[in-house]
């Protein structure tokens, strides 16, 4: 080959390297990948992640997104009616993500999904002049002996034993009481309860405090009826929902049971539960005083384990170590054999001889 033709080839290999290293490739060997991904020549969605990869890259949609990384769009979490997102009330979709609220009279739990009576009664008695009663999703005053509740549902009125009048207890009306034209007493409502057929009793519907229940109401004939998420079953009161050992262990790392308040978690031996009462964690029982060992710890999961240095022998207790006497093994040594502890040494008898008349000498020098 004339040396024309060489040079055209190398510059071919040349042009053909650099080519390679403009696109991503690897060109010639050692050729320096391009990261698509740090210097911005990607084609990922703004809501992708780009993951550099040899001679090229990939598009990954962020957590919360769906698609194939170059076009990503949004997961409504809330979409499902019937999980509703995991939230026990309200379920909000936001980009990426979602979030759980809870009705008038309830605070969100600490897991973010369940939604917890709120007790007004426990912040200025609920504003009531006398007694508050907390209920389920709401609360209610109401007045000593001798007095009755003014329309504004807070305050309490004296009561007068004359006149057939709103000043009247014997006026019978579950909330409100309002005087008619003809002199005559007519009863109302709070907003959320209806009237009921005799005129005077309430109602509770579920426009009011979820009509007592702690998670879903729903109005019918005889009045509210409550229901739970799907991960929660029905209280024998009929409104408070509990979580139950049957949907997901009840939350439970390890054993779940079943009482009349929800679940009630436990842990097995070398484990303690945590401050949510649902996570085991393990106890590292090398930690406090050596686990009892005499000479190593080592912790495993559940347990530990102990151990003894060279020379030394784990007893039955599984704790105490106990020196090995080599010398009471056969052949240890060809002729004199002394224990040590965690170890023995061999001797003969010249040697044993020397030494012990060396000892007797040596005052004598």
């Amino acid at each position: 080959m004339g040396a024309a033709a060489v040079r055209w080839h190398l510059c071919v290999l040349l042009a053909l390297g650099a080519r390679g290293r403009l696109a991503g490739g690897s060109g010639l060997p050692g050729a320096v990948d391009v990261d698509e991904c740090s210097e911005g020549t990607d084609d990922c969605h703004i809501d992708a992640i780009c993951q550099n990869t040899p001679k090229s890259y990939k598009c990954l949609c962020k957590p919360g997104y769906k698609g194939e990384g170059r076009q990503c769009e949004d997961i409504d979490e809330c979409e499902n009616d019937y999980y509703n997102g995991g939230c026990v009330h309200d379920c909000i979709n936001i980009p990426g993500n979602y979030r759980c609220t809870c009705f008038d009279g309830f605070m969100l739990a600490h897991d973010g999904h369940n939604c917890l009576d709120v007790d007004e009664c426990q912040d200025n008695n609920g504003g009531c002049q006398q007694i508050c009663v907390n209920a389920m999703g709401s609360y209610e005053c109401q007045c000593h002996n001798g007095f009755f509740l003014s329309d504004n549902q807070h305050t309490c009125i004296h009561r007068s034993d004359e006149g057939m009048n709103c000043m009247n207890k014997d006026h019978g009306c579950a909330h409100i009481c309002r005087e008619t034209p003809k002199g005559g007493v007519a009863c109302d409502c709070r907003p959320g309860f209806d009237l009921a057929q005799n005129q005077k009793d309430c109602t509770l519907t579920c426009n009011y405090g979820n009509g007592g229940c702690q998670h879903s109401c729903e109005d019918t004939d005889t009045g509210p009826m409550c229901g739970c998420h799907q991960k929660y079953a029905l209280h024998a009161d009929g409104r408070t929902c509990i979580e139950t050992c049957a949907v997901n262990n009840g939350g439970c790392d390890r054993t779940c049971k079943d009482t009349a308040t929800g679940v009630r978690c436990s842990c097995p031996v070398g484990f303690t539960l945590q401050s949510d009462g649902k996570t085991c964690k393990d106890i590292n029982e090398c930690l406090m005083n050596n686990g009892g060992c005499d000479h190593f710890c080592r912790n495993t999961v559940g347990s530990f384990e102990c151990g003894c240095r060279k020379g030394h022998k784990l007893l039955t207790d599984e704790r105490t170590c106990q020196d090995i006497d080599e010398c009471s093994f056969e052949r240890t040594c060809d002729h004199i054999c002394i224990n040590s502890p965690g170890g023995f040494q061999c001797l003969s008898f010249i040697k044993l001889l020397r030494s012990k008349v060396s000892r007797f000498l040596r005052p004598y020098k």
